[in-house]
């Protein structure tokens, strides 16, 4: 049997996973395919057909490594499995980077969705601010160890009954959708589209465990991931599990949590403090870079844009959770998510609560907002009020019973505080301010953004004039 016929017999393109542990679903809904010349004779054609040799994924790395000898070749010979050993373990990576790109589409608890934005490559995310949580269809997830626990249960579920009660009457009040959403629970389910290379998904499975991250992350890498590496590209699976490559990610792990609140202490009396409304805080750290070192660095071909990244301003926030999770999309630039303390948000009630709720009026990507009546106002808080309470009441029921924080967590309010630290460049700072001070944007979001804003102008005069005269694209009064 031939080397082609053997890889043909090992491909199998499954397009669905799931893991029962975390709940989480994977369908691999797209993926790069050779496009062969023969295609052009089927032009017209209801159905294309296209041969199994050019749905091959691990062929397309051996392509893109033979290209640079000038041997762009779809010849599948017994070299070509050792090939593909020698570029792993010679970290020949742009191979695997330009041969293989999946498409997936991930279903996952919010809880579990976040590590996966800090990830390459590209997410589009559903958005709770354009459709509406249908509990007829959509649950809340429950961690199964705790399924059998009668003890437990009833908790988690008291929580989905009162989240799914307050939801459906901010609903039938006529709030937008983006404040209904704060009643919902720290596990609904989200669902987005996440294309990357097959380089960056080995990445992933190279990197040693460590306890910033969810359990369940790693859960889903060792049980989805590896097993669509497996199925998609076996010749690259046995290499890389063969011969795993083992990233450390504990380095950072050396001090305590004494030690951390130490250091933010010290970060924040270096800084300049702002409160943002009712909504958080930001420390603006000191300004990496002026407006001299990027009038130098525009002078560049093709994009001038690109010079922009010479400078940098970085920032501790403390932001609602939902904030955060649109914040993050920014993603030019670094993002270091600080552990949260759940007891100490609970203790504390370092929880957003709105001064005052609105209706959404308009169509998708048109929006406007108006706020309602003072007195239904006054209403809506108080119950919004009551229900962090009870929230607040069953995570320390939970942890009375023995559940660690970060399950307890689950039955919080999608509006707790977290701490971030991000440093983005003036490239970056730019594409934020034109979307997140556009009338656009969530009120909550706008607000961080208009209290950055100044700084910016301040530290980067002659940039900003580029800014407002090219390469706004946003629409806000902050911006005359």
């Amino acid at each position: 049997m031939g080397n082609l016929d053997v890889l043909k017999k090992r491909f199998n393109p499954r397009r669905f996973y799931r893991d029962e542990t975390t709940g989480t679903e994977i369908e691999v809904d797209g993926a790069f395919v050779r496009i062969d010349p023969s295609l052009e004779s089927q032009r017209g054609k209801e159905v294309i057909e296209i041969p199994l040799e050019d749905l091959l994924q691990d062929p397309a790395v051996i392509r893109s490594a033979r290209v640079s000898t000038g041997r762009d070749t779809k010849d599948i010979n017994e070299k070509a499995g050792r090939l593909i050993e020698k570029l792993y373990s010679g970290h020949h990576e742009t191979p695997f980077e330009g041969g293989v790109t999946l498409r997936l589409k991930v279903i996952t608890p919010i809880c579990y969705a976040e590590p996966f934005f800090q990830l390459p490559l590209s997410h589009n995310e559903r958005s709770l601010r354009y459709s509406a949580y249908n509990f007829e269809t959509e649950h809340f997830f429950i961690p199964p160890v705790y399924r059998a626990k009668q003890w437990i249960v009833p908790v988690y579920e008291e929580g989905e009954r009162e989240s799914q009660k307050l939801y459906q009457f901010f609903l039938s009040q006529g709030v937008s959708r983006e404040q209904a959403r704060f009643a919902l629970l720290f596990r609904f389910f989200t669902e987005f589209y996440w294309t990357v290379s097959l380089r960056h998904l080995l990445e992933i499975l190279s990197w040693e465990p460590n306890v910033l991250t969810p359990a369940a992350f790693w859960s889903i890498r060792d049980n989805l991931i590896a097993q669509i590496i497996k199925d998609w590209t076996p010749w690259t699976a046995d290499v890389v599990f063969e011969k795993p490559r083992l990233t450390p990610t504990n380095f950072g792990l050396s001090h305590s949590s004494e030690i951390i609140e130490a250091m933010l202490e010290t970060l924040k009396k270096q800084a300049q403090k702002e409160d943002v409304v009712s909504i958080g805080s930001i420390w603006f750290l000191p300004v990496c870079g002026n407006d001299e070192i990027l009038k130098l660095g525009v002078l560049t071909n093709p994009n001038p844009r690109r010079g922009f990244g010479h400078a940098s301003m970085t920032f501790l926030l403390n932001i609602p959770i939902f904030v955060y999770r649109q914040w993050v999309r920014h993603r030019y630039g670094a993002w270091s998510a600080l552990p949260t303390n759940f007891d100490e948000v609970v203790h504390h009630r370092d929880f957003y609560l709105p001064l005052s709720w609105r209706r959404q009026l308009g169509g998708a990507m048109d929006y406007n907002y108006e706020e309602v009546e003072p007195e239904l106002s006054s209403k809506l808080r108080l119950m919004f009020f009551n229900f962090v309470e009870g929230c607040c009441r069953r995570y320390r029921r939970l942890r009375q019973f023995g559940v660690p924080p970060q399950d307890a967590a689950l039955n919080l309010p999608y509006v707790f505080r977290v701490k971030r630290l991000w440093t983005a460049n003036v490239e970056s700072l730019m594409n934020f301010f034109s979307l997140r001070c556009d009338k656009q944007a969530q009120w909550e979001i706008r607000q961080f953004a208009h209290a950055i804003y100044p700084r910016f102008r301040k530290s980067f005069p002659w940039v900003n004039e580029i800014f407002l005269r090219y390469l706004n694209f946003g629409k806000s009064s902050i911006f005359r």
